[in-house]
């Protein structure tokens, strides 16, 4: 992944509530930035927030 591709967001994971930073594709793929993001769930479950803390429908962890 480039940074031409990519764009830095945070995300929530839906199953235990714990927020990183994520890398967002183009296509939709959500990728956290770092394996030590906090969120220990065995199949994260991550979905981008924007500034407010709303989520971002169109967008979902694969």
């Amino acid at each position: 992944m480039t940074t031409q591709n990519r764009e830095k967001r945070a995300a929530v994971c839906e199953n235990c509530g714990e927020v990183c930073a994520v890398w967002r594709r183009p296509d939709g793929e959500i990728r956290p930035i770092s394996s030590t993001s906090g969120c220990d769930c065995e199949k994260r479950a991550l979905r981008v927030v924007d500034a407010l803390g709303s989520t971002d429908e169109s967008s979902s962890s694969r």
